[in-house]
């Protein structure tokens, strides 16, 4: 490991006194590994029962494990789908604090990758909203493709700015997630390229940025909401100094002290209300969390709700990399009929390949849908306005409509059980198909004519159309294995 920045150790040291060694020597000890299950598909007990590789649970989270990286569980047909998520362990604690509640609306501000969307989303349990935002385009692809995975149908993903959200949103949210970008000084251990780009100055511009970007937060949470700052830094301007500030100069909103959920988690000594996760004082590398919460007192304008909507449009998660932008309104059935169109041809397609358990991904009311393009969404959120935003995923992608013929989504597969699909083809995974198929290779197969959802166990992978006992693959290119 490159040697430890000599401004950070003088200030390390003057922040932790008598601790100081403890946590230097902790650099030398190897970057710790976690997985979280996704409680959606599956119960922590159940997939530690299966004996995939060595699990040992981490204290503060209930559905987190620590790993071997030995084991590479990324490699494994399980993590591709969805089972599970790899995500450092002390990450784990922030949407401890932040304790989202099913029926709740959900903002994560800067969520990519998505490790923390998706243990919201799981904690959600398909019940309100997540809005997943991400401002850089390329990170916000990412984290598409990571929440398409975990198969969460209640999800918008933006590519956008906190300031333009604020603009168009309004206050809608009850609680907001800003896991702010700063210096990762947390992570020199994880990272070392981290360690090479800091510097003093870097931490300043990073504060700065902290605070520009919890000011259009505030924006966008109800009264009475809460909000949870995060950084996996150290650095005291980036941390209890940008909430500190904060409080200063909003009055409506105070700190909440809250229970830690496990041992090691440290009490910050200059806002007693947040905690600090420090490397010697458990495994895991460096948080800093503190939890905010705003009156319910006062009295504040609801959001405009518009539903006309401008967006980018994708065409499904098989085209992540192909983001398109489009300034035309949402077609409406009373203008040309396309949405009632595509609708018809969605639910002809259901019809033939879902069963009656899937009766949740085909509500009978129109203004569930949102067509962007030839892609038919589920929209989660109908009332909220999304003209003028940059979207990635408007909702859960139902599928394309093709000439004469609906094509079923990735998206929407990842959302489905074995028993929502008319035909389930379920791969051992020791069976040579599941490469097959993660490779995107076709094969005979004999069987009925029809759409076939192909899976993992009982958990499903992606499509497969079968025609006159041919097998075709129709796992997205971006995602198979190479």
């Amino acid at each position: 490991m490159p040697a430890l920045p000599q401004e950070f150790l003088k200030r390390m040291s003057e922040l932790l006194g008598a601790e100081f060694r403890d946590f230097f020597t902790s650099y030398e000890q190897p970057r710790t590994n976690g997985l979280r299950v996704n409680t959606l598909k599956i119960t922590p007990a159940a997939l530690s029962a299966r004996d995939l590789f060595a699990l040992e649970p981490i204290p503060w989270a209930p559905d987190g494990f620590y790993y071997d990286y030995t084991a590479k569980p990324g490699q494994h047909p399980y993590h591709a789908a969805g089972v599970y998520y790899l995500q450092e362990p002390s990450a784990m604690a922030v949407v401890y604090y932040l304790d989202p509640q099913p029926g709740e609306w959900i903002l994560d501000l800067a969520a990519a990758p998505g490790g923390k969307s998706t243990q919201i989303a799981s904690r959600l349990m398909e019940q309100g909203l997540l809005w997943a935002n991400e401002i850089n385009p390329g990170r916000t692809r990412i984290l598409a493709q990571n929440l398409d995975r975990w198969g969460a149908s209640n999800i918008i993903v933006s590519n956008e700015s906190p300031d333009r959200l604020a603009e168009r949103l309004g206050p809608a949210f009850d609680r907001i997630l800003l896991d702010a970008p700063c210096s990762g000084e947390g992570m020199f251990r994880k990272d070392p390229e981290a360690m090479n780009e800091w510097s003093p100055a870097q931490v300043r511009a990073a504060a700065s940025r902290q605070s520009l970007i919890l000011k259009s937060a505030v924006k966008l949470l109800k009264p009475g909401g809460r909000l949870v700052y995060s950084t996996c830094t150290f650095a005291p301007e980036e941390n209890e100094e940008i909430i500190l500030r904060f409080l200063e100069s909003h009055p409506e909103f105070k700190p909440l002290s809250l229970p830690a959920p496990a041992a090691g988690l440290v009490q910050s000594p200059s806002l007693p209300s947040a905690v600090r996760l420090y490397p010697h004082k458990l495994r895991g590398e460096g948080h800093f969390i503190a939890v905010v919460e705003r009156s319910g007192a006062e009295q504040t304008p609801e959001p405009h709700l518009a539903l006309s909507q401008t967006a980018s449009q994708t065409a499904g998660s098989s085209q992540l990399n192909k983001r398109t932008t489009s300034s035309s309104r949402r077609t409406s059935p009373s203008e040309s009929g396309q949405l009632s169109h595509i609708l018809t041809q969605y639910r002809i397609w259901a019809e033939e390949a879902l069963t009656s358990e899937a009766g949740g991904r085909i509500p009978s009311d129109e203004s569930n849908y949102t067509l962007f393009g030839p892609n038919l969404y589920l929209n989660p959120a109908p009332e909220l306005p999304l003209s003028g935003l940059s979207i990635l995923r408007p909702g859960l992608h139902l599928g394309t409509a093709k000439p004469g013929r609906f094509q079923p989504g990735q998206s929407l597969a990842l959302t489905l059980s074995p028993s929502s699909a008319r035909y389930y083809l379920s791969l051992g995974i020791s069976e040579p198909r599941l490469k097959r198929f993660l490779h995107g290779e076709s094969w005979e197969d004999s069987g009925p004519d029809g759409w076939v959802l192909v899976g993992v166990d009982e958990f499903p992978l992606g499509w497969a159309k079968r025609t006159k006992g041919q097998l075709k693959n129709h796992y997205p290119k971006d995602w198979r294995v190479r």
